[in-house]
């Protein structure tokens, strides 16, 4: 008998469950240094971890540029794996890394310990120097094909404008890369900490760098300031002081070099008069051979922090919750939920989670399976203004 002469609480659970944006502004960074262990995937949260790894080769170069992106919002969680040292010989091979028998991973294999490890995985990879190479380029690729990451591509080293252009043709050395990559060109000048103007050999003034590292940088600095759903063209870096290639740029110019890159899917850098030296151009590399929104680089995070942000939320409902009315619209609910802060925010322009009846015959409902319908519509960049003007001769006739 349920029988009680007295006062009872029952705790009743909430009709939602929170979902919460995962953590975007990370980076994995693969290379070689003077310092650290070879082929351990190590978290630096600050310039004081930085510092484990040294202060030659293409690490401490990378981890720099992203530190001076850094705010007041935070900076970027780097994932960092050393290769080999700064003064060894590189292959494609190393960078790539393998899985042996006994489990042991090195190289990029090591991002994929990354999630169970710490709860969070890298959202951009960056092989500063290497990224060019044909197997990395390839492994890359394949990263972010599985995890709907972005990877930060560098052209070579001392290529052109014409180079660049050509690499995206058919037969071109970057004509494979999908919408998870994006291509940057040319390399950067940043100042030589060494360059002594009085000394009888003062060196050079500035060093020829790749620009994936600042590029990780700043995009982790706009998603802790402006959100991951704003686009990182037009922004400011920091640090760098000109390009090794001039490159052709004016607003209304379809002709000009920057255009042109950004036409064949290549991200650039300009020099926007009173903003400084910026980044220039929206798409991945998936742009021009797909012209849907996906292939904003904006919107492709946007889909993925989404996706992995409604995963883990609704990761507690699966097998603790039933086929039933009440547990199919608290998953509903939960995500609309979500949905709605997101346009509060301006993170998107509509989002929402439908139960689709004709997506859940009985058949897949008796086996446990529910199927939820998103939809939802992103907020693009505006990457391109018309302004139409019109001489009107009939206001002539207001003169007195």
């Amino acid at each position: 008998m349920d029988f009680l002469h007295g006062i009872e609480h029952v705790n009743t659970p909430a009709d939602v469950v929170p979902v919460n944006d995962i953590v975007t502004a990370v980076i994995g960074l693969v290379g070689t240094s003077d310092k650290g262990a070879a082929n351990v995937l190590t978290l630096c949260k600050s310039a004081q971890d930085d510092a484990t790894f040294g202060t030659k080769g293409t690490i401490p170069e990378a981890l720099k540029a992203i530190r001076l992106h850094d705010t007041a919002s935070g900076g970027a969680l780097v994932f960092v794996v050393k290769v080999k040292g700064a003064d060894e010989q590189i292959t494609g091979a190393d960078i790539v890394g393998e899985v042996k028998e006994t489990g042991e991973r090195t190289g990029l294999k090591l991002f994929e310990t990354a999630q169970n490890k710490y709860g969070f995985e890298p959202m951009i990879y960056i092989a500063p120097r290497y990224s060019a190479l044909a197997a990395v380029k390839q492994e890359l690729v394949a990263i972010t094909e599985k995890t709907e990451a972005m990877a930060y591509i560098d052209t070579p080293d001392s290529w052109g404008f014409n180079q660049a252009i050509e690499s995206r043709g058919n037969a071109g050395e970057f004509a494979t890369l999908k919408q998870g990559q994006k291509l940057l060109f040319p390399h950067v000048l940043i100042p030589n900490p060494e360059y002594n103007p009085d000394a009888e050999e003062p060196g050079e003034k500035y060093l020829n760098v790749p620009v994936s590292a600042y590029a990780a940088g700043l995009r982790a600095k706009i998603d802790l300031t402006e959100g991951w759903h704003v686009s990182s063209s037009n922004h400011a870096y920091v640090g760098i002081e000109g390009t090794d290639v001039p490159i052709t740029f004016a607003l209304n110019d379809k002709t000009c070099e920057a255009n042109l890159l950004n036409a064949a899917g290549i991200t650039t850098v300009v020099n926007m008069f009173g903003n400084g030296i910026v980044e220039w151009g929206n798409y991945t590399t998936g742009f021009p051979g797909v012209t849907t929104p996906e292939v904003f680089e904006c919107v492709r995070r946007s889909r993925m922090v989404m996706k992995r942000s409604i995963t883990m939320a609704c990761a507690v409902f699966l097998d603790v919750k039933q086929v039933k009315q009440a547990d199919i619209d608290l998953v509903r609910n939960t995500v609309n939920q979500y949905y709605n802060r997101l346009m509060a925010e301006g993170k998107i322009v509509y989002g929402q989670c439908f139960y689709d009846k004709t997506k859940n015959p009985v058949t897949e409902l008796a086996q446990g399976h529910v199927t939820f319908t998103n939809v939802w519509t992103p907020a693009v960049p505006l990457q391109r203004m018309t302004f139409d003007h019109k001489i009107d001769l009939n206001k002539l006739s207001t003169i007195e």
